[in-house]
Formats: C-alpha cells, sequence, structure tokens
C-alpha cells in the first residue's frame, strides 16, 4: 500500500470538498425550510388582510340591503379560501326589564354569520359587523350596527338604534353569491302601550351568544362603558345593561321637601359650609335654602340662614328667621315674631303681625297687617295695602288703595295710590318656580336591587363579616372597596366600617332595612361616591357616625323608595345626601347634625338638631340610572332578515 505523503494529501483534498459540499447543502436546506416558513407566514397574514377588506365589503353590500333602498346585491368571493354560511352561529336576545308590566322580551333569534376561512383566520360577518378570529382571540375588523350616542348634559337624550341583521342561506358558497333580504320589522317602538318612546322606567338587557363574543365585548365597552358590560368567557357570553334614568335635578337647596307641615325648631336649624374648602367650623356660612313644593304650615321658631322658597301658599304661624330671600308662589301668613332679612317675593297676598320685614316687599295681591309691625324696606303690591302697624320707613307703590288704620307715625316716605308705573316684575320669580323634582325612584331602587342581587362583588369581600356582625366586638373592622355590593338588610350595632372608594365608586343594594345603633361608625375614604339604595327604613342613631374624608358631604348618597321613613336621631351625624322624594318621611331630632342635604318629605329638624347644607352638591345630581350601566331614554329596534345564496 502506497503512504508516500502525495497520496495522503489527495485523500485530505477529495475528503474536505465532501464535506465542504455537506456543509453548503445543510445550509441550503436549512435556508429553504427557513425561508419557505417565513414566505408560508408572509402569504398567510397576507390573504388574511385581503380577506378583511373583502369581508367589509360584502359587509357594505348587506347594509345596502338589509337597511337601505337595495333588494338585491351580488357579490363574490374570492382568494384561496373558503366561504360558507352558518344560520345557527350565535343569537341575540333583546329584553326590557324592570318595569313591572312593561318587562317583555323584545327580540331573540339566531344571528348567523358568513365565514370566510383562510389558513387558520378567519374572518366573519355577523350582525352587522366584521370579526377576526385565530380560533383563540377575536377581534373587531368593522363595527356591528349597534348604535348608541348620548351627550353626559341635562338636554341631552340618550339613544340606542339597533337595527338587528340575522343572516340565512346555503352553505358552502363558491363564485359569485347574491344576497336579498326576506323580511324586515320593526320592534320597538312598536304598537303595544308599553312600546312607546321616551322609555319611563326600567332597563334594556341586550345579550349575545357567539364565538366572537370578545369582539362583541370590545365594542360594547367602546360605545358605552366597562361597567356596562358583563362578559362570560365559558358560555361564550356578552351582555350589555342600559337602564332608564330617573328624573333628577341637581341638589341645590340644604332641604328640598314637600311635605307641607316642616317643622324646624330650636338652635340648630339650617346653614351652609363649602367642603370643597374645608371643615363645617372653618366655612360656615348663610346659603343653607329650603325650599318647599307643596305650600308650608309652618311652626318652629328657629333660624334659616339662607333663602326659602315654597311653591304654594306659607303659613309661619309659629315665627320665623329667614336670613336670605323668601319666595313664594303663593299667599303669605306672618305669625308673630318672625324676622325676615332679605326680600320678600309672593305671588299673593302678605298677611303679618307683629313681625319685621328688613327688605323690599314685591306682592302681586294685597297687603294686611296688624300689632307692632315694621318694614325697613320699599313696598310693591299689586293691590290694596290694609295698615295698622308701627312703622314703614321706606316708599309704597300700590296698584290700589293705602289703607291706614292707626300708627305711631306716618310712613317715611312717599305712599303713591293707584301707581300706573308699578313694576311687579319680580313676582315673576315666584309665579315660575319650579318645584324640588319629586318623582319616586323606586323604579331605580327596584332595578338596582335585582341587578346587584344577581351579579355582585360579595365574595371575597367583608360583606358577609358585616351581615354577621363581625366586625366590632373584638373582630377587626370591616371595608368594602370600589365594585356592586347586595344585603338583605344592612344592620350596624358597634360595627367600624370603612367604604374606600379609591379605586372607584361603591354601589350598595339593600332589600330591607338599614340601620346603625350604639358606637358604630362608617368612614368613607378616597374621592369616589358611595351609593346606598334601600327598599325599606333607615335609622341612624344613638350617637353613631357616618363621615367622609374631608368633611365632604356629597361621597354618601342614601337613596330611599316611596314607602320608606329616614329618621337620624340621638346625636347622630350624618355626612351625605338623603335622596328619597315622595318618601312617607324625614326627621332630624335629639340634637343630631346633616352635612349634606335632605331630598324628600322632610317634616322635623327639631331638638337642636341642624342641617348644613355642602354647597359643593349645587352642581351634583343622583345616580337614578335604575338597573346600573349607561343611561337610556329612547330605543329603536328591528329585525333584517337576509339570505346569502350561490347566485346558481
Amino acid at each position: 500500500m502506497d503512504h508516500s505523503p502525495q497520496r495522503t494529501r489527495a485523500q485530505s483534498e477529495v475528503l474536505g470538498f465532501v464535506l465542504l459540499v455537506g456543509m453548503v447543502a445543510v445550509a441550503v436546506t436549512t435556508i429553504v425550510v427557513i425561508g419557505g416558513g417565513a414566505m408560508d407566514d408572509l402569504t398567510e397574514a397576507s390573504n388574511a388582510e385581503n380577506a378583511e377588506i373583502m369581508m367589509s365589503q360584502f359587509d357594505s353590500q348587506v347594509s345596502a340591503v338589509s337597511l337601505g333602498d337595495s333588494d338585491r346585491q351580488s357579490f363574490t368571493f374570492s382568494g384561496d379560501g373558503s366561504a360558507s354560511v352558518d344560520e345557527g352561529a350565535g343569537t341575540i336576545t333583546v329584553t326590557q326589564i324592570g318595569c313591572g308590566s312593561c318587562s317583555q322580551e323584545i327580540l331573540h333569534t339566531h344571528l348567523g354569520a358568513v365565514k370566510y376561512m383562510t389558513g387558520s383566520t378567519t374572518v366573519a360577518y355577523q350582525g352587522g359587523g366584521v370579526w377576526r378570529t385565530d380560533g383563540q382571540h377575536t377581534r373587531m375588523v368593522s363595527p356591528p350596527e349597534f348604535h348608541y350616542t348620548w351627550r353626559n348634559d341635562p338636554s341631552s337624550n340618550p339613544t340606542l338604534t339597533f337595527p338587528v341583521v340575522s343572516i340565512t342561506g346555503s352553505e358552502p358558497l363558491s363564485g359569485p353569491a347574491t344576497i336579498s333580504k326576506t323580511n324586515s320589522k320593526s320592534l320597538f317602538p312598536g304598537d303595544d302601550a308599553a312600546q312607546t318612546n321616551p322609555l319611563s322606567s326600567g332597563s334594556i338587557e341586550v345579550v349575545i351568544q357567539s364565538e366572537y363574543y370578545e369582539g362583541w365585548a370590545t365594542y360594547f365597552e367602546e360605545r358605552t362603558s366597562a361597567e356596562s358590560v358583563d362578559v362570560d368567557d365559558e358560555k361564550q357570553l356578552v351582555t350589555v345593561i342600559l337602564s332608564v334614568p330617573n328624573k333628577s335635578r341637581e341638589v341645590a337647596d340644604g332641604i328640598a321637601t314637600a311635605d307641607p307641615t316642616l317643622k324646624i325648631q330650636g338652635s340648630g336649624g339650617v346653614d351652609s359650609y363649602d367642603s370643597s374648602v374645608g371643615s363645617y367650623a372653618a366655612t360656615k356660612g348663610e346659603e343653607g335654602s329650603v325650599f318647599v313644593g307643596n305650600g308650608l304650615k309652618y311652626s318652629g321658631g328657629s333660624t334659616i340662614k339662607g333663602d326659602m322658597r315654597i311653591n304654594g301658599d306659607f303659613d309661619a304661624g309659629g315665627g320665623i328667621d329667614v336670613t336670605g330671600r323668601l319666595i313664594v308662589n303663593g299667599d303669605v301668613t306672618f305669625g308673630g315674631g318672625s324676622k325676615i332679612d332679605n326680600e320678600v317675593i309672593a305671588d299673593g297676598d302678605l298677611t303679618f303681625y307683629g313681625n319685621s320685614i328688613n327688605a323690599p316687599v314685591t306682592i302681586a295681591g294685597d297687603i294686611y297687617t296688624k300689632g307692632g309691625s315694621n318694614v325697613n324696606g320699599e313696598i310693591t303690591a299689586g293691590g290694596d295695602f290694609d295698615w295698622d302697624g308701627n312703622s314703614i320707613n321706606d316708599n309704597v307703590y300700590l296698584g290700589g288703595a293705602f289703607n291706614p288704620k292707626s300708627w305711631n307715625e306716618p310712613p317715611a316716605g312717599t305712599v303713591h295710590e293707584h301707581y300706573a308705573a308699578l313694576d311687579l316684575s319680580a313676582v315673576d320669580e315666584a309665579a315660575d318656580l319650579t318645584p324640588p323634582e319629586m318623582t319616586a325612584i323606586d323604579p331605580t331602587i327596584e332595578a338596582r336591587v335585582d341587578a346587584y342581587r344577581a351579579t355582585n362583588d360579595n365574595t371575597g369581600s367583608d360583606a358577609s363579616r358585616i351581615e354577621a356582625g363581625h366586625c366590632a366586638d373584638g373582630y377587626s373592622s370591616c371595608t368594602l372597596t370600589a365594585g356592586t355590593y347586595y344585603f338583605d338588610d344592612f344592620e350596624l350595632q358597634n360595627d367600624d366600617i370603612t367604604f374606600d372608594t379609591s379605586d372607584g365608586p361603591i354601589y350598595i343594594a339593600v332589600d330591607g332595612e338599614v340601620s346603625s345603633t350604639g358606637s358604630a361608625s362608617v368612614q368613607i375614604t378616597g374621592s369616589d361616591r358611595v351609593h346606598l339604595y334601600t327598599t325599606g327604613d333607615t335609622k341612624v342613631t344613638s350617637g353613631t357616625t357616618w363621615k367622609s374624608d374631608d368633611s365632604r358631604g356629597d361621597h354618601l348618597w342614601l337613596y330611599g323608595s316611596s314607602s320608606s321613613t329616614v329618621k337620624i336621631s340621638g346625636g347622630a351625624t350624618f355626612y351625605g345626601v338623603v335622596y328619597a322624594p315622595s318618601n312617607e318621611d324625614i326627621t332630624v331630632t335629639g340634637g343630631s347634625d346633616v352635612y349634606g342635604a335632605l331630598v324628600g318629605s322632610a317634616s322635623k329638624v327639631t331638638g337642636d338638631s341642624a342641617v348644613h347644607y355642602d354647597i359643593v352638591l349645587k352642581d351634583q345630581k343622583p345616580d337614578l340610572v335604575g338597573g346600573g350601566g349607561v343611561p337610556l331614554t329612547y330605543l329603536h329596534i328591528s329585525h333584517n332578515e337576509v339570505v346569502v345564496k350561490n347566485a346558481n
């Protein structure tokens, strides 16, 4: 055998060449495999994007048939994918709930879908929208025909227009296809008396069951709010709630009541403060107005440090001290000892005995006086003036005659009888009084109770400890954070509760009574609100305290039904708003203090108790959207059936 260096060198060169060729082959194969996979990915992505464009065009043509003037359209599905109709794909249910006899199912039907599949991607038309899914996640390509409009201002009418489109037809689709309408029907408003706009109460619930539910949910959240939408991943369900708001207005008064026998007595009375600036002690003022919407027979003797407005006749038999303006849409009668330090305006007659009015008086009718009365301001009256008092220290302008019975001294000013240039324009303010909104809010409370009983955040929270009374007497204090909660009763006895709104508002529905006794303490922390809706009575007694950070009177809102009573007594302290229009009764007694406002049938603030109106409430409204979710006043629902099938 030849082992010469030349032969060994030749063998090495051949072996090196073979190895080099092998390495190049492996590299080329790797490049081809990797490059081929990348090209496949690019091709699939391109096909999916083309499918989105094509299905968006299909969406436009379906809309032209289902909602437009076209009876028929043609469409060709192109590309390497496959198209088909799935009549059973998804359902929609639209229900009117929480409104008593008007509760009804408006629509329940299959949505159907036209699906275009390319590679691992499906792009589908359903319900007026186009959706793309990879089998695990779905996103919206173009929106469905769900149109919700609302501006957050008092003049806005929140409206939902939802022309539901259902798809039927043959499968699979190949080549040219036809799109035609088989039926179209308006469902709401309808012929039934309960199917009218504007909606008066209750909620509208829209439920979509679909494999594309994620996309539907995202769109609903964008158009309404995340709080309005509930998602069930296991059942592929998405639910959106829209609720009819009860009538309301800003909380503009310390006390707004329809009770014609309001009694305010003792050293407390009504005044104001501004929690946006500081505590009550630091910002105490005279803007604690009182508005009575149904006439008033007053007995008391306390001080109203602010305006008093009464829509109806006013009889202050027990005397009253008002530091602000008194505006009455009716007759006014003052008993002995009354004192008014600002304007008196009445669209009626004025009768007063032994009183002092220290400001201008404008009366639409006649004036009658007797016994030691004093007027230290200009008097204007549309009728006669029968004078039997002590002093008039300004001019008198009358549409009728001046009839003096006796006086200690003549009027200091000039009396103008049958005055041709009589100016009674100030009376318009009394005649145009808009009474406090006293529509009962029972539909809101019932809807909240039903909604929160069904779905709430009780699990994993301190709600069960509160129900068991395990927030005191050896137990640690209890805390509820942002969310919704339900209780059969909310009874606190020596319990220590914190409502922490740092991460958002707290909503509580109670299908029963609310009470706090003993040394019970409720503290609201954070900058958001606590809304407590109760079907039963409320008792805050025995020195218990409901307070909020920074002395805010707008962070706690207690809502009561028309059959409820609210009693704050025994030296209790309550920071918040009692909002119970048309309820049975609201009383504040026994040296108790309310820092906020009372809206409802307030009958007594006595025993040196007081209402301290927090003026931050002037621009705030209660949360009266019935079953939660976004507000809704007008609803338009139609069902439009479209058939898609092969052209030949």
